[in-house]
């Protein structure tokens, strides 16, 4: 049994190892080739595509690890329940960011109403595509790689095959346009007189270096106890450990309840969902006996930063490329459909509603809703590079308010879809035309 154990400890520790070799294959990669940093693709996405064309997908060179399809999952368990261990909301910055709390809500439900909509029709040309595969738009497009291999997890988890592969596709083309699509936004903008904000420096969306000065180097985390007692990042995992097991047996114990229908129920419930439950059960109970104080959110947010990069490189390793030549162009149209989309919303709408402002506000959720919020915030830093304009504190706000949930729905709205796809679409469309109306009654007469 011991002997067991350990051989698959050891396979485990050899197929990271493996999977690491080509994390920093990645980072290196980045720092070479000038034009990834533009795009702002991670470390992971790049050393997982060297992997997937090492590999016996294409040429043949590498054997990957079967352990690597098997990553994704547990590693997004903790990417989850670290988004929502310490999440405590203000509302009084929810009252003075208004206006930016209802775009990144709009943008994400109109994504979700236009998304599956637009999946559903294209559905109906091309049999092969999965089934409610549309409500992968929100998890790509405006959640990045991690939402992605988040809901395709799910989806999987519940039979619908190759969600995780379509979630990785997906969201790699968003965070291109982002920045093929944006640069040309903030460009007419500019022209437009649009950036009253922008200062005399050249633009600039990418960093010569991914190498961070010494002077702007932040600390991974704090010890929160002394180290003679435990080492302070083992306790913080300790605490997302804890928080998957309480949530974890709590769903059992549900499961057992003896109401057939409720128990049936219960046992459906995705395994990911656990996690965030638990963290919210945990974090409500340290608060209250006021042992919060032995938390550190920097270690918590890097304990899910690892997580991430594992997750994301593995996932993309793995990709199903006979996949993605059988959908290109379902998938270029439905790209094509949330741009247009974004851009109504972004630079028509917000305009209308914010008097002041509005441009930099326009470009961060662009290009969070394209792709990933570091690609918001390089647009936006293209017309803002001092930071003038309000829109920044009202973006982080915004996401901070919201993240939260958007979490919580990648591991809950898969479940609902694959019950109907056109719950997703009705669940939007009201969401949608609530923040329509929130944004002409409201917002616009407080500009």
């Amino acid at each position: 049994m011991n002997i067991a154990a350990g051989k698959v400890f050891m396979t485990a520790t050899n197929d990271l190892a493996l999977l690491m070799v080509f994390m920093v294959i990645g980072v290196i990669l980045l720092q070479v080739v000038k034009p990834l940093q533009k795009l702002f693709l991670p470390a992971g996405l790049i050393g997982g595509t060297v992997a997937l064309i090492l590999g016996p997908q294409v040429l043949g060179i590498v054997q990957l690890p079967k352990t690597w399809g098997g990553m994704p999952t547990p590693m997004i368990n903790i990417v989850l329940t670290c988004a929502l261990f310490g999440v405590t909301i203000n509302r009084t910055k929810m009252k003075n960011y208004l206006g930016a709390i209802n775009l990144i809500v709009l943008t994400y439900f109109a994504q979700m109403f236009v998304g599956c909509l637009v999946g559903i029709g294209l559905g109906t040309i091309w049999k092969d595509l999965p089934y409610s595969w549309g409500l992968m738009t929100v998890y790509t497009y405006w959640g990045g790689h991690g939402a992605a291999t988040t809901a395709g997890t799910v989806y999987e988890s519940l039979g619908v095959q190759n969600m995780i592969s379509l979630g990785i596709i997906m969201a790699t083309f968003g965070l291109i346009i982002a920045m093929v699509a944006g640069i040309p936004l903030v460009n007419y903008g500019v022209r437009k007189g649009w950036a009253t904000n922008m200062s005399k420096e050249e633009m600039n969306v990418g960093a010569p270096t991914i190498l961070l000065p010494a002077e702007k180097r932040k600390p991974l985390g704090f010890a929160s106890v002394t180290s003679e007692s435990i080492n302070g990042l083992a306790l913080q995992l300790g605490f997302i450990l804890l928080s998957m097991f309480i949530g974890g047996a709590l769903f059992k114990s549900l499961a057992k309840v003896p109401i057939p229908a409720f128990a049936s129920v219960m046992k459906m419930i995705p395994a990911l969902l656990h996690g965030i439950i638990g963290a919210i059960i945990l974090w409500a109970f340290m608060r209250k006996t006021g042992t919060d104080k032995y938390a550190d959110m920097a270690s918590v947010n890097t304990i899910s930063g690892v997580a991430l990069d594992i997750c994301v490189c593995s996932a993309t390793a793995t990709l199903n490329l006979k996949l993605f030549a059988s959908f290109l162009a379902p998938l270029l149209i439905h790209m094509v459909c949330i741009i247009v989309l974004m851009l109504f919303i972004c630079v028509t709408l917000l305009r209308r509603w914010m008097k002041h402002d509005w441009f930099e506000l326009c470009l961060m959720a662009f290009g969070q809703g394209h792709g990933s919020t570091p690609s918001g915030l390089a647009l936006a830093r293209c017309v803002d590079a001092d930071h003038k304009s309000t829109s920044w504190e009202g973006f982080g706000v915004a996401l901070g308010v919201f993240t939260p949930i958007t979490s919580t729905l990648a591991a809950v709205m898969p479940f609902v879809a694959v019950q109907n796809q056109w719950i997703p679409v009705g669940i939007g469309l009201i969401v949608t035309i609530g923040c329509l109306l929130f944004g002409e009654r409201v917002i616009m007469r407080q500009a």
